[in-house]
């Protein structure tokens, strides 16, 4: 793994505006880019010229005019040709977000809108614009930051992939099975009153329901070992203020019974041929498997009023909730096979302050284990770096690098970034120790603690809130 600290060319990196030879200037943007930088990122990220994605400029709008709770244009780098009457030709930007690990908050910086023109590619633009807000991010003591991305490009800028990216399960209508009349409630008895059933029923989530909604995001959240954390200010922002073409606006609609007391939760939009389901969580005592049922049916009436004037039309959903998730149990077989997920790219700028900010979250891992109230070393080596930690009585007493005698010297070893797939529960060890000959357990205790330490655990972060 790369030297631990990388902060000692944070003010270096930060100087902007520079120059770069041959005409171009890196600098930070301002407001004044936003309209040249919406038309720069629609024609560099649309996948297909003939059909432009306009709603790129309105996502790099809504993230520069000021209104975004966490961005604004001073996060975005951009380069400039000055031959070429200041043409942009190549730019990113930083988002900063606050995640939680197993219930521990840290800082995220969210790079995101990576592009270069085709003919200034392969001058170094991106790395010379990743030092600088790697630098901002640091500043704002943000430990971790997180990109998603194309294969492998990234891991030229100290990015692992560590991080479950996507992945879900469909449902049909049409299949066998799920064509009939979805069960839309669940009996109740009040006192000695006739059973009766009584309907769940869907409205759009207003502003005074953000409250029930951080607690139905917490049940939709559950299985997640990483979540990100959602203010009041981000929730009424993709509610409100995010442009409804763009992603990361929130199409959040309430379930709740004839009484009128909240259920469940689900934010869902129509995309391509299917309903996508991005967030859905049920209150605490509530059937998921009966609130799932009612939103099948509810998306398929709606389906069916939209198929009237859609030249593709609407067949199915897709559960876009990552690799596990209650819905997938409480629907079952009714669901299709899952879509692998792909990987988000993790750095970490300082892997000894991150390791001490979970101190917490290891020693109640450990304290739930066979290993419980132990005592001793573990020292794992990175090929050029590693830590040591230094456990008393089940407490996390000490934290810090160590001076190996020989390359082997360790208890653990891990080659280049996979530490961090480990770390983040995306990969077990047997799955590492599988997959790459140079990492392994050189003792029999070090192999049980390390697994027990860090357990797979997968992720679900959406990308573009």
């Amino acid at each position: 793994m790369p030297a631990i600290d990388q902060s000692n060319q944070q003010e270096k990196e930060a100087m902007l505006p520079v120059e770069l030879g041959d005409g171009l200037l890196l600098r930070w943007a301002t407001a004044f880019d936003i309209e040249a930088l919406g038309t720069f990122n629609v024609r560099i990220h649309t996948d297909n010229p003939d059909e432009p994605e306009a709603w790129l400029a309105e996502w790099t709008r809504d993230l520069m005019n000021g209104n975004h709770p966490t961005t604004d244009a001073s996060d975005f780098t951009v380069v400039v040709d000055r031959r070429a009457g200041n043409r942009i030709v190549s730019s990113l930007n930083l988002i900063s977000q606050s995640w939680t690990y197993d219930g521990v908050p840290f800082g995220v910086g969210r790079v995101e809108l990576v592009g270069t023109d085709p003919a200034y590619r392969r001058r170094g633009l991106i790395r010379r614009q990743m030092e600088a807000v790697h630098s901002k991010s640091a500043k704002r003591g943000e430990l971790v930051q997180a990109i998603t991305g194309i294969p492998w490009y990234y891991r030229l800028f100290g990015y692992e992939m560590a991080l479950n990216l996507g992945g879900g399960r469909e449902f049909f209508w049409v299949r066998p099975g799920n064509d009939k009349a979805q069960e839309e409630g669940h009996r109740i008895r009040p006192g000695n009153e006739k059973a009766q059933e009584k309907s769940y029923r869907m409205r759009p989530a207003i502003v005074s329901d953000i409250p029930i909604l951080e607690e139905l995001y917490t049940a939709h959240c559950a299985d997640s070992l990483v979540v990100h954390l959602q203010n009041k200010q981000i929730w009424q922002y993709g509610m409100l203020t995010a442009q409804r073409e763009t992603p990361a606006a929130r199409n959040i609609s309430i379930i709740e019974n004839s009484d009128g007391r909240v259920i469940a939760y689900a934010d869902f939009n129509a995309r391509g041929s299917a309903f996508r389901v991005r967030e859905l969580g049920v209150r605490g005592g509530h059937s998921w498997r009966a609130v799932c049922l009612f939103v099948a049916r509810e998306l398929k009436n709606r389906a069916d009023k939209l198929n009237q004037e859609r030249a593709k039309p609407i067949t199915h959903i897709r559960f876009d909730l990552g690799e596990t998730h209650p819905v997938y149990d409480a629907l079952g077989g009714q669901l299709e096979k899952g879509q692998k997920p792909y990987a988000w790219y993790i750095r970490i700028s300082d892997l000894l302050q991150f390791m001490q900010l979970i101190t917490p979250v290891l020693q109640r891992r450990l304290a739930g284990c066979v290993m419980a109230r132990h005592s001793g070393t573990l020292r794992l080596n990175f090929y050029r770096s590693n830590l040591r930690l230094v456990f008393e009585q089940g407490k996390l007493i000490d934290i810090g690098a160590y001076e190996p005698k020989h390359v082997e010297d360790a208890d653990v070893l891990f080659p280049d970034l996979t530490f961090l797939q480990l770390l983040f529960g995306y990969r077990s060890f047997e799955e590492l120790d599988y997959a790459f000959a140079d990492c392994f357990a050189l003792n029999a205790e070090a192999a049980v603690l390390i697994k027990l330490l860090f357990p797979r655990r997968p992720s679900d972060i959406n990308p573009l809130q």
